[in-house]
């Protein structure tokens, strides 16, 4: 049961009139960016917890951070909930003999919870009657029941690495220096390893280092920010992204916006100023990626392009400083980035020296996995599993893939990719153009971890989209192989993504290959003895994957059920187009009385092997009428699903509901006979069968 308070929705009001605000500031060295944003909300959660256990109702909590400080703002009740108890004792007739009395089973059930046999009730539970014992649990005053939970909060936290100091046993991200907490203006004591806690905090670590007192909880977000520390990360952030468009904006420029950089620097800086810098034209000639990689990765700078696109020589670095020193940040910045380039330029210059195919020898000598070979062997099974698909996709472009699958590790042995592993593949395209092969081949080099993560784009080219499924369904082979599967939460070479990107691929490029067939063709390489159970838990390995993709995009999980059956040995979007027709289907007037009839076949459809109908065997005109439709429509319906015309097909089989009724109404398929019988469970099974060549019925709702 949740202890927030709701808001009334009528005019009563809340039977709380004051909710005293509650600070809790935890004062640190820097913690790691990328540990505060995780870090306040576990902190929100875990306050809304400890209250719950303790009974405390809360209006609301907000939780902050920035480099040197988590911090909780919550509005308490400032008397805990009362509470009531049961204590289940000892059934009736051994609490009390035959005359009412109390035995020294109830006296002493009483006396361990602190009441008088009289006040034992007596309840029911399942065939029996017990005495129970009521304990009510009188309600404290909040204030002191927060030296106990404080500290219990504080412990809580959890961090990616923690780290002990000095001689105390506290584990935390970094070293605490302060914990300042007060309630309803009140300082709250407590100690936790040595330190204890005040009504005292500190401002901006330079512009404002004296500790100050916090005489009013109100009073606490504007005294940070008259100390130079801007509390709210969101604040921050738009502090942060205003001044850096502005700034953008006095240069002909644009910001080339980074959700993931935005965040990271915001938990950098307790006071964020935005300062323009510049560098020398001269190093616009390298990679685009390779300069906002650089500012972004080693500096946190943001870059700046043009209208149409193009990378300025101007940026945006975020000082933790006043506007003053603006001068002086961007000085220091423009000196430290010009080393950075200048040492990128370096690389790119002496990697363009060496030929990708120069390259390819040299992959012998660089270990992929100790169990899977070299980068050059990786390369042969990519190259191998792209000619399949490129033989039964786009034969006209198998040479160009032939050639990008073979470079395509190549630039993991470049300087540049060495120094700036995020920019794999990326690389290859550039060396790829510098060697002199086409745009396509560069593309697809460019485009062969695509898609990197959850909503990343998919590869725009054939060849790119051939050489990324040929990488990722040789990483799926091979490490299924080698038994290193997900487990849990546990995926450390992702392959979960991976196969939602290979099933993302596969439906928007309309590949006419299935799962089975492709993962076939990436064991070809290994020599087992168990390829048939590998083969199976790759299949059903694709099938958890592809159940929540579609529900992602939408599709009712009964729809879903309905082709998974398809998901081993057919093209991939043709099982879409499938559900596709379903979703449609359930517009039509007639999909209830559809569904109703074929459950009815479902029900009664024997699932072994039956004789073939013999029409010499029917008796009645409901049987005759029936397979006379059964068969005009199945080779129609053939037809439709070999031109994957799925609801067309749909619509066909559903006209089959009358007869199938008036069949099930009229005719007694259990006949006494047992050819009879096994005549009429012949037709009713070659309806389900051509049903089943569309999608299973049975598991529509």
């Amino acid at each position: 049961m949740s202890k927030k308070i709701e808001k009334t929705i009528d005019n009563n009001p809340s039977p709380i009139t004051h909710c005293p605000l509650l600070l809790l500031e935890i004062g640190t060295e820097e913690i790691p960016a990328r540990f505060l944003h995780d870090a306040i909300i576990k902190l929100r959660e875990n306050a809304e917890k400890i209250f719950s256990e303790h009974r405390l109702l809360y209006k609301s909590i907000k939780t902050y951070a920035t480099p040197r400080r988590l911090s909780m703002i919550a509005e308490l009740d400032p008397v805990q909930e009362a509470a009531e108890r049961e204590v289940w004792g000892p059934p009736v007739n051994a609490a009390f003999d035959r005359n009412g009395k109390p035995t020294k089973a109830a006296e002493s059930f009483a006396k361990t919870h602190g009441l008088c046999v009289k006040d034992l009730v007596k309840k029911e539970k399942g065939k029996g009657n017990y005495v129970v014992a009521v304990i009510k649990e009188a309600a404290q005053q909040t204030i002191d029941l927060l030296p106990e939970i404080l500290p219990k909060l504080i412990l809580s936290l959890n961090f990616p690495k923690s780290m002990r100091w000095g001689s105390g046993s506290l584990r935390f991200a970094r070293p605490i220096h302060w914990i300042f907490s007060i309630y309803d203006n009140k300082k709250i004591s407590f100690e936790i390893d040595g330190l204890k806690s005040s009504n005292m905090t500190r401002g901006h670590r330079f512009l404002s280092p004296a500790a100050f007192e916090i005489k009013d909880c109100k009073a606490y977000i504007n005294l940070l920010r008259n100390n130079f520390v801007i509390l709210d990360p969101d604040e921050r952030k738009k502090i942060i992204v205003d001044g850096a468009q502005k700034l953008a904006s006095s240069v002909d420029a644009f910001l080339i916006e980074d959700e993931d950089l935005f965040q990271h620097v915001t938990y950098l800086v307790e006071y964020p100023v935005p300062v323009l810098g510049t560098f020398p034209v001269e190093y616009l000639y390298l990679p685009k990626e390779l300069l906002i990689t650089v500012m972004k990765g080693h500096q946190k700078y943001f870059a700046l392009q043009d209208a149409q696109g193009k990378l300025t020589n101007h940026f945006i670095i975020v000082s933790n400083t006043k506007n003053d020193n603006a001068e002086i940040i961007k000085k220091g910045a423009e000196k430290v980035i010009k080393a950075r380039f200048e040492d990128a330029r370096f690389y790119y210059e002496e990697d363009k020296k060496i030929p990708l195919n120069k390259r390819v020898e040299e992959l012998k000598k660089v270990i992929y996995h100790e169990k899977l070979g070299n980068l050059y062997d990786k390369s042969c099974r990519i190259a191998s599993i792209a000619d399949f698909i490129a033989d039964k996709c786009c034969p006209k472009k198998k040479e160009d893939i032939h050639t990008a699958a073979l470079l395509s590790k190549t630039d993991l042995i470049s300087g540049v990719v060495g120094e700036f592993p995020e920019l794999q593949g990326i690389m290859g395209g550039y060396y790829a153009l510098n060697d002199g092969y086409n745009k396509d081949i560069a593309k697809a080099l460019s485009e062969q971890y695509l898609p990197a993560f959850s909503g990343d784009r998919l590869p725009e080219t054939p060849i790119g989209a051939v050489l990324s499924l040929s990488d990722k369904l040789d990483n799926i082979a091979s490490f299924f192989m080698l038994g290193l599967t997900p487990t849990g939460t546990e995926d450390p070479f992702a392959l979960r993504r991976q196969a939602i990107g290979i099933i993302s691929i596969l439906i928007k490029n309309r590949y006419n290959l299935n799962i089975y067939e492709l993962m076939d063709k990436s064991l070809q390489a290994f020599e087992l003895d168990n390829k048939e159970v590998l083969m199976n838990d790759l299949i059903k390995f694709f099938e958890q994957r592809i159940d929540p993709l579609f529900q992602s995009h939408g599709y009712p999980l009964d729809s879903i059920s309905a082709v998974m059956s398809f998901v081993k040995d057919k093209p991939l979007y043709t099982v879409k187009e499938r559900l596709d027709a379903i979703q449609k289907f359930k517009e039509d007037p007639d999909y209830e009385s559809f569904i109703l009839a074929i459950k009815r076949v479902n029900n009664i459809a024997p699932k072994n092997e039956v004789p073939p109908v013999n029409q010499q065997l029917f008796e009645q005109e409901e049987e005759t009428m029936l397979n006379k439709e059964v068969e005009s429509l199945a080779l129609k319906i053939n037809s439709l699903l070999d031109e994957n015309k799925y609801y067309d097909a749909i619509k066909l089989l559903s006209s089959l509901k009358d007869p199938i009724n008036r069949f099930f109404d009229k005719v007694l398929v259990m006949d006494k006979r047992e050819e009879i019988k096994q005549n009429r469970l012949s037709l009713i099974k070659t309806i389900r069968d051509i049903a089943l060549q569309i999608a299973d019925f049975s598991k529509l709702s």
